[in-house]
């Protein structure tokens, strides 16, 4: 473990060699969450909808904080293995003595270290402007978000497989991150969809990566129900990682590195 953990020291520290690329990523997480707040604040009076601005500010910091943090938003993982192969290497990886996955992992959670610390800082914030009602909800969040983790974990790595078989797979990526967006409630809080379509995607994934552990921070969060959300997201939880590691692992087989 001690290796992995110098891996994400090492690429984290590298960040701080480029100090106008923290300023960036500062600038653009205040843009997004700006922008977000002011388009939906608009629709939010348009429409007569009961939700507060400080309600939708709080769901925004904290769902973006989350989509960070469990690396469902932007793929960091998925957007590194489809790098590495499609330079070649990744062969540079396969041959050194640690695990391919978690020495790829170590490196996104170093190279997205900002972000990272980011997410906290916008959960805090979050909190700040729309504490829980109940010690309970701090509980599920835990739930919610250790279960967020492990979907998205697989996400990345179903992600990071189709550039085993596709010779440039980031325009397909592109299109499953737009619509990831969209459905797991990083854009759109669930709440806002029509209720079909809001029964139909409680029993997909989407709900557990970002939606969940987003919404049992906010003051809306209600008990009723959560013990089938928390059993739907665990099931998507194994049975995606069980499906994910198993089409990596067959992929790597047939897979020819450059170099080896």
């Amino acid at each position: 473990m001690t290796v992995y953990f110098d891996i994400i020291r090492f690429s984290f520290l590298r960040f701080f060699s480029y100090p106008f690329e923290i300023i960036a990523t500062v600038l653009k997480r205040i843009v997004e969450i700006v922008f977000l707040v002011l388009f939906w604040s608009i629709y939010i009076k348009s429409s007569g909808i009961s939700v507060s601005l400080p309600q939708i500010t709080a769901y925004f910091l904290i769902a973006m904080g989350v989509a960070d943090l469990t690396m469902s938003h932007w793929g960091a993982l998925s957007s590194l293995i489809g790098n590495q192969i499609k330079s070649g290497h990744i062969s540079n990886y396969i041959i050194k003595p640690t695990k391919l996955i978690p020495a790829l992992y170590a490196i996104s959670l170093g190279r997205n270290g900002m972000r990272l610390v980011l997410a906290l800082i916008n959960i805090a914030v979050g909190l700040s402007l729309m504490p829980p009602k109940t010690p309970t909800s701090l509980l599920f969040f835990l739930l919610f978000l250790i279960n967020s983790w492990a979907i998205s974990f697989a996400y990345n790595i179903l992600e990071g497989t189709l550039f085993l078989h596709f010779t440039d797979a980031f325009g397909i990526r592109n299109s499953i991150q737009n619509f990831i967006r969209i459905f797991t409630g990083a854009m759109v809080p669930l709440y806002m969809f029509p209720s079909p379509l809001k029964e139909i995607l409680r029993f997909s994934p989407f709900p557990g990566m970002v939606y969940l552990p987003a919404n049992s921070l906010s003051s809306a969060f209600a008990l009723n129900g959560v013990g089938l959300d928390l059993g739907i997201g665990i099931f998507w939880g194994i049975t995606l990682n069980l499906l994910a590691f198993s089409l990596w692992n067959h992929s790597m087989k047939k897979y020819e590195a450059i170099g080896i």
